[in-house]
């Protein structure tokens, strides 16, 4: 009578921010890197259709992230599978068996604009603990995490393994002259633009990066336009009256909800993409920028040093004055772009998807032999 084949269960239900876009560049390659073993996806009815290609069974389970009802439905999903692969910390409870859980930052449990939220005292703090705790098996996107895990969790650092951020081959390398042209056409902006991607939440440190940006402008006449992609407009309680003062020049626009194509183009396009995050898991947007061929002024705090490696142009993110003073190193150094374009590249071809499941599977492995 032939073996059972062995099962990976995983939880794809969340396809949207970043999140959703480690499920998608992860989902992409691994099913080529564990043959033997049959890969089903759990997600939303609206999703099937999304993950099948790269699964060998998918099941539709219509709940929220964050709720009951996933506690009270994914524990019982193949119930008996060789393994659960929790892309987040918001494991289901009850389920029994190995689990690999994905933590990508451990932001909500030590930034005081997050620590202090009812939401991170009743759910984000004992979910995380629960979660690493229970995991056999923990992945993070950089050291920095891994080592705050064992900080201010407890975790055993042999059970974590550092698998770094995926740059989705959308984002490659273009001629400028035609991502400009792009940029122009569909967006109407045709002057040169620093490039700012991410959210208004406290960590990524937008505030600052407009008071430097302010002071940029009072500097220099022909300073580049401040593009800011967001996913979402600026909600009126993030940042207070000051953020929406700041925001409000004329050199300054909001593009909301962009796909990955335009977005891969705006990168292209840009002078440069500046990161002032305080904190991150990882980065993607300095390893995106990269690999479109664009320069990144980066924090130096958190993870950012690990994605930038030695080909960004780093500051402290909490000088606006050392973020206006790199931008304008950046403006006046035509030398040092073509060198951080060329380091760039090279930084960004170490993030692939291969590369990244090949790991996955390795930890997958391991886990399944020692639960054989």
């Amino acid at each position: 009578m032939p073996l059972k084949r062995r099962q990976a269960v995983i939880d794809a239900r969340w396809l949207r921010t970043g999140i959703g876009r480690y499920i998608l560049t992860l989902l992409a390659n691994l099913k080529q890197h564990i043959p033997d073993i049959e890969l089903i996806g759990i997600t939303l009815p609206q999703n099937v259709k999304t993950i099948a290609p790269y699964c060998d069974r998918v099941v539709a389970v219509d709940c929220g992230i964050y709720s009951i009802a996933e506690q009270l439905r994914l524990p019982f999903v193949n119930p008996g599978a060789s393994v659960f692969c929790a892309p987040h910390y918001n494991i289901p409870v009850l389920r029994r068996g190995p689990m690999v859980v994905t933590v990508h930052d451990l932001t909500h449990l030590f930034m005081p604009a997050y620590a202090k939220r009812l939401s991170a005292s009743v759910y984000a703090k004992p979910m995380l603990r629960m979660a690493t705790a229970r995991a056999s098996h923990i992945v993070t996107p950089s050291n920095y995490t891994k080592e705050k895990m064992v900080e201010h969790l407890g975790s055993n650092p042999e059970k974590i393994t550092v698998i770094p951020g995926v740059v989705d081959d959308v984002f490659h390398l273009q001629d400028k002259s035609v991502a400009t042209e792009t940029v122009r056409r569909e967006y109407g902006i045709d002057r040169p633009y620093f490039l700012f991607v991410g959210s208004a939440a406290p960590h990524k440190n937008l505030e600052r990066l407009l008071v430097a940006y302010h002071r940029l402008c009072s500097r220099r006449s022909d300073a580049p336009l401040l593009i800011l992609a967001m996913a979402k407009d600026i909600p009126s309680h993030l940042g207070g009256t000051n953020l929406h003062k700041l925001i409000d020049h004329p050199s300054i626009r909001r593009m909301l909800a962009i796909d990955d194509a335009a977005l891969s183009s705006l990168y292209a396009g840009a002078t440069a993409t500046i990161v002032p995050s305080l904190e991150e898991g990882f980065g993607l947007p300095v390893a995106e920028s990269m690999a479109c061929g664009t320069p990144v002024l980066c924090s130096h705090r958190a993870s950012l040093p690990e994605a930038a490696g030695d080909a960004a142009l780093s500051f402290d993110p909490e000088s606006e004055e050392e973020m206006t003073d790199a931008m304008l190193k950046l403006i006046d150094s035509p030398d040092m772009v073509k060198d951080l374009i060329e380091a760039g590249l090279q930084r960004a071809a170490l993030f692939t998807r291969d590369r990244a499941a090949s790991a996955y599977a390795e930890v997958l492995a391991s886990v399944l032999e020692v639960h054989a």
